[in-house]
């Protein structure tokens, strides 16, 4: 099922960015958690979203092993601590 009211907000996508970084997950995990409703190709657009606004913010090491969720290989992005 497809969800059409996807909320890309400035402010929502800042909000998850928050809440996120107090996780101790790394981002397509905390979405799962959050977003638990949406479908794969849903979530993935809101992470692409917070890492587009974002991406100074995480690392990642590409190397690492990846998340496998409906055929998609998705990479781990960790919020870095402060």
């Amino acid at each position: 099922m497809e969800n059409k009211n996807l909320d890309l907000s400035v402010e929502n996508i800042k909000n998850l960015h928050e809440k996120c970084k107090k996780q101790n997950k790394d981002l397509y995990m905390f979405l799962k958690d959050e977003l638990p409703d949406i479908n794969t190709e849903d979530r993935l657009k809101y992470l692409a979203t917070v890492l587009n606004d974002y991406i100074e913010e995480y690392e990642w090491d590409e190397k690492a092993p990846r998340h496998k969720d409906e055929g998609y290989s998705i990479v781990k992005f960790w919020p870095k601590k402060d």
